[in-house]
């Protein structure tokens, strides 16, 4: 049980054969759920619109623009909702759940217990006793030094700045989302990033693992990511 309720954006791509309605829908009495089909032509709206009467929103964009676009045409539209009007607390999570959705009230009690002044919670894939993070050596290296670069280019940063999984306070939801993002890989450290002096908390997982079928970096990405960089230390330069 939460002890709130929460909205959370949930961005989709071509996900009809691996998305796990059945465990996202125990929780729509206490989450306000918006799936954003992000162009997808694989019968995801179709599969969302099925089950979507009294249990969530579907937002279908018409063209894919890309996981940083879907999240924010979902947060704004989620943001205005009628089911949302007292709602506090926005989010994202990835439709994969490699994040399982039994992490929210640990962030709530989280905040409740150690930071009731923040602006935004982050899941954080920490690997320590008791937790159970499944994540392969290699993206937890690449993911270590892509943060050291952006501190040292744009300065400090969040120690998982990657994880999808991510809830913010209504008040900063124009500073974070209001402008579309400049970069399409690295957004959620625009986010860290356009947050500024915004409080940031990390609430350390006790459950993750990789999905297979998960976005991999290839050739194609590291490329991307190249240009990410290079577009964030011009658009956010370290002060």
């Amino acid at each position: 049980m939460l002890p709130e309720k929460i909205c959370l954006v949930v961005p989709c791509y071509n996900e009809a054969k691996r998305l796990a309605l059945d465990k996202f829908l125990p929780w729509c009495n206490e989450i306000v759920f918006v799936f954003v089909s992000d162009g997808s032509s694989d019968g995801t709206v179709a599969l969302l619109e099925k089950h979507a009467p009294g249990n969530y929103e579907v937002l279908a964009l018409p063209e894919n623009k890309g996981k940083a676009e879907a999240v924010r045409a979902g947060i704004l539209h989620a943001r205005e909702l009628p089911a949302c009007k007292n709602i506090e607390w926005f989010g994202f999570w990835d439709a994969d759940l490699a994040t399982p959705l039994e992490e929210l009230p640990n962030f709530l009690k989280y905040r409740d217990f150690f930071a009731p002044d923040a602006s935004a919670l982050f899941g954080s894939r920490i690997d320590r006793r008791g937790a159970k993070i499944d994540r392969s050596f290699l993206r937890h290296l690449t993911a270590r030094m892509l943060i050291t670069l952006l501190e040292f280019l744009c300065g400090p940063h969040t120690y998982d700045s990657q994880c999808g999984a991510k809830i913010f306070q209504r008040e900063v939801l124009g500073k974070a989302f209001a402008r579309p993002f400049a970069t399409s890989w690295l957004f959620d450290i625009e986010i860290v990033l356009r947050l500024g002096a915004t409080k940031i908390v990390e609430v350390p997982l006790q459950e993750w693992r990789d999905i297979s079928g998960s976005k991999v970096l290839t050739a194609r990405g590291l490329r991307r990511v190249a240009r990410d960089i290079f577009t964030l230390w011009r658009h956010y330069p370290r002060k």
